[in-house]
């Protein structure tokens, strides 16, 4: 080679130092005698326990004996796994000036290469028993959990190959770790005592508490800050030890040791996801457990929201009523209405109790007009409709901070909206109106149709047929119009007053333990004549205690003494001993006319009425909707004549 040509070849001064070449010089003894900075660093020992050492100080897990020091004639290759799982190629080189010294290099090298097989040649074992502990899932889901997590162990130690596992629960608040679980040969190489626990600042575990990353040590350890297996700490030839998080919080250790081969980043991947899986597989049943504890309170204080939503909104639309009198009913008739025709289009319970509950109060906006205006007895001049037609606004800013489960707000801002976008108050088309809304809008027109107005008398059934069909597909949906007219003509709907319009005979409940003396005295003090008994339980009526039960418990014989024990006797029964189990019952949206073939059939003489919940509204008796149908009757023959 002419000094021509070497001016091409780089010196070994001229190499940028950002390359970092890991190299360095040994004697043919192996005793590192030069190395590079770089070199140095990835050691990560003090210089003094590394130059002039062997080389096996520095990388334990190098098997030294495979370098042939008579062999000067070509470079030599080995792969190894280094303390802290990473692979490296080692090449060795012979030095040309000198017959005693070698040059090494090492190079990273990427573990998922093949030949990673060859080092390792029981991995491929490995990775098809990783199968074997995913269908082992199961077990751990089913077991207790002492059990499941004893089963772990004995999984990680399988699925790595090693000889010792152990899995600890990380105290974070008292910075502890609590041992759990050894595999079960652990005794063999460990003192394990009862209820054992670490320091979380010392010990084997700290780098892994600290960075919350796997921690990989292939240097054999035989003391633990000066502390040996008899006192509790585990010295090892090979150890593993990975995080276990559970919702992003450190919740404990899965470690594995004592493996004949060096531990790699591979192996702490694996072992990695197996402690996540795990840790979810034993925290899933107890999760599971605790929704359905609370899924039972949410699904109570659901219940118990929408019934005092129902009270509320009954409660909003009498307050309605109450000031635009000439509209009175029509909330409760729409509603009524909207309900039969969503439940022939299909809808679910739900949805058909929200729908309910939107059209009682579909007009509440109504409270936000003067009541001279709601109330004019003439038609309404442009200026008041204008200011009529607010009220589907003013309604939905008044429910607007009322968290509903249903489009409540939608309901009753959209049920004045068409088809084709001519309805208010943002003139929305087609699909941009919710499905309530648009049986409400044509329940709405029905309703006002059918009734009498301050400035004109009802319009009729074939007026409203007109209207509807001359709307479909274009002012209102098709389907809603054809269920609507179909139920009006079949007579599913009735506009007469309901059960629960009437000023309905208070209730007095009892108690199934009451007797029948307490029981005897409240009806006296309350002036009535039917009491009913509750379910201690359910908080529903089971049964009741009327003026003829009680005579029928009284002594019927003159009044002396000896009757007199008689009838104390009989008066400390429990009214649930006493009480009528079968007693008549009316739905209070029921019209007259079904309350009264009711009442025709049961010889108590009144009806107990119930709302939709089962709950007890009230009692009917026969003069009282005597009185109401008198009234009724006297209003059609006014009407008529």
């Amino acid at each position: 080679m002419n000094r021509h040509q070497a001016n091409f070849f780089l010196k070994s001064n001229e190499l940028p130092k950002e390359l970092e070449l890991c190299w360095g010089v040994v004697n043919d003894r192996l005793d590192l005698i030069k190395l590079s900075e770089p070199l140095y660093k990835l050691i990560n020992k003090p210089i003094a326990s590394i130059l002039k050492q062997p080389l096996s100080r520095s990388f334990s897990s190098l098997d030294v004996a495979k370098i042939d020091l008579k062999n000067r004639h070509a470079p030599q290759y080995l792969n190894f796994i280094d303390d802290y799982g990473q692979g490296y190629k080692v090449t060795i080189c012979p030095i040309v000036d000198s017959d005693q010294h070698w040059a090494i290099l090492m190079s990273p090298i990427n573990l998922d290469d093949k030949w990673l097989m060859e080092l390792h040649p029981d991995y491929q074992y490995a990775l098809q028993t990783s199968d074997e502990w995913l269908q082992q899932i199961e077990a751990v889901l089913s077991a207790k959990p002492s059990k499941a997590i004893q089963t772990s162990v004995q999984q990680a130690t399988m699925l790595t190959q090693s000889n010792v596992g152990y899995v600890h629960i990380f105290d974070q608040k008292n910075e502890k770790i609590l041992m759990t679980a050894w595999s079960d040969n652990a005794h063999e190489h460990i003192a394990i005592k009862h209820n054992q626990t670490y320091s979380a600042h010392e010990g084997i575990w700290v780098e892994v508490i600290k960075t919350g990353k796997a921690f990989i040590q292939n240097e054999p350890i035989v003391e633990i800050d000066g502390k040996t297996a008899l006192q509790g700490y585990f010295p090892f030839k090979r150890h593993l030890c990975v995080p276990i998080f559970y919702r992003g919080k450190l919740v404990g250790l899965l470690g594995v040791a004592n493996r004949d081969k060096p531990y790699t980043l591979i192996d702490a991947k694996s072992l990695t996801i197996y402690a996540t899986i795990l840790w979810h597989s034993i925290e899933l049943p107890r999760t599971l457990r605790a929704m359905n504890k609370q899924s039972h309170i949410i699904k109570s204080q659901q219940e118990k929201m929408t019934h005092i939503l129902v009270q509320l909104v009954g409660a909003i639309a009498e307050a309605l009523e109450l000031k635009d009198a000439y509209t009175a009913g029509h909330q409760k008739s729409v509603a009524q209405l909207s309900c039969l025709i969503g439940e022939r289009m299909g809808l679910d319970e739900d949805r058909l109790e929200g729908l309910k509950l939107g059209a009682l109060i579909h007009d509440i906006g109504k409270l936000a007009i003067p009541s001279q205006i709601l109330s004019k007895p003439s038609r309404l001049t442009e200026t008041e409709f204008a200011l009529v037609k607010q009220h589907s606004v003013q309604g939905a800013l008044i429910v607007d901070e009322v968290e509903f489960p249903w489009p409540i707000k939608q309901m009753i801002r959209q049920h004045h909206e068409r088809l084709d976008g001519s309805g208010y108050p943002d003139g929305l088309t087609a699909d941009e109106i919710i499905l309530e809304a648009k049986i409400i809008a044509v329940a709405d027109v029905a309703d006002s149709v059918l009734s009498h107005r301050p400035y004109r008398a009802a319009l009729g059934m074939d007026a409203l047929t007109s209207i509807l069909l001359a709307g479909r597909d274009i002012e209102f949906d098709a389907e809603v119009v054809d269920c609507c007219l179909d139920i009006l003509s079949t007579d599913e709907i009735k506009t007469e007053e309901s059960i629960a319009t009437l000023a309905l005979q208070p209730v007095v409940f009892l108690e199934e333990y009451y007797t029948l003396e307490h029981a005897e005295s409240l009806l006296k003090k309350a002036k009535m004549d039917v009491a009913i008994v509750l379910s201690e339980k359910s908080r529903l009526p089971i049964g009741v205690i009327d003026k003829h039960i009680m005579a029928f418990w009284h002594s019927p014989f003159l009044d002396t003494a000896a009757e007199r024990l008689v009838d104390r006797n009989l008066l400390n029964k429990r009214v649930h001993q006493v009480m009528e189990h079968k007693f008549q019952c009316v739905a209070e949206d029921s019209t007259l006319y079904d309350a009264k073939v009711l009442m025709d059939k049961t010889e108590q003489g009144y009806l107990v009425v119930q709302n939709a919940n089962n709950q007890v509204r009230g009692i009917v008796t026969w003069q009282i909707l005597a009185n109401a149908l008198a009234e009724e009757l006297e209003q059609e023959r006014m009407h008529h004549s």
